[in-house]
């Protein structure tokens, strides 16, 4: 099987580090070139980053498909369930489950329709990037000079969650848990927390992390493991 590009769609620099450092390599293996962008949002002026409502986002992936419209062109995304924006395709029906996995799973549904476009493989993170940091929080605090009893406490505070079931309040969303105990995360998210996400490595990240892991397994279907 020839190789095939994949373009994801990354909500910020955080994201896009990681798939840079993390998917990507895995990916090759499968015979996937991954090309990493960060969502366009301001086309006057160039800026990239968050998802500030899903117009945006929908625009920006049509014109990418428009720019290579082969058949050997895949696209997929990583943004956040945490703060997505209200019109997102989908969200009404979303709204009536109590499950998160179940609610990403529609809104994820949705998108895919939305796009009109078979290539096209939507992945939504529950609830955020920073959800795979809680995988082992001990590589926060190996970055972060004289965090430990900071770690220890937050540990404390999520433990019995899986990382993927810590919720989305504006309070108590992975990343907000984060820096409330360590406000310098907040000014430091690339440096320290795609690399700590690095870290921990895929094998973790996807036992941990169900539907991180669906994500990955979907990917990899899309290629062909690579003979060399």
């Amino acid at each position: 099987m020839a190789w095939r590009r994949l373009y994801i769609t990354v909500e910020g620099q955080t994201e896009r580090k990681f798939a840079d450092e993390v998917l990507r390599p895995h990916l090759a293996q499968y015979s996937l070139d991954a090309r990493t962008r960060v969502v366009l949002t301001n086309r006057t002026l160039g800026k990239r980053g968050g998802v500030l409502d899903f117009a945006r986002i929908r625009d920006d992936l049509r014109r990418l498909m428009r720019e290579d419209g082969n058949d050997d062109a895949l696209f997929t995304t990583m943004v956040d369930l945490y703060a997505l924006p209200a019109e997102f395709p989908g969200w009404d029906e979303a709204r009536k489950k109590t499950v998160p996995l179940e609610r990403v799973s529609v809104l994820e549904e949705a998108f895919r329709a939305e796009m009109g476009d078979g290539r096209f493989h939507p992945y939504i993170q529950l609830h955020e990037f920073e959800a795979l940091l809680y995988c082992d929080l001990t590589q926060l605090q190996r970055r972060i000079p004289e965090s430990g009893q900071a770690i220890a406490a937050l540990a404390q505070e999520v433990a019995g969650f899986a990382p993927e079931d810590i919720n989305e309040g504006a309070a108590t969303a992975p990343s907000k848990r984060i820096i409330r105990y360590l406000p310098i995360y907040e000014k430091t998210k690339v440096r320290i927390g795609a690399p700590a996400a690095a870290a921990i490595g895929l094998p973790t990240l996807r036992v941990q992390c169900p539907h991180f892991d669906d994500w990955v397994r979907k990917l990899e279907g899309l290629g062909e493991p690579f003979a060399g």
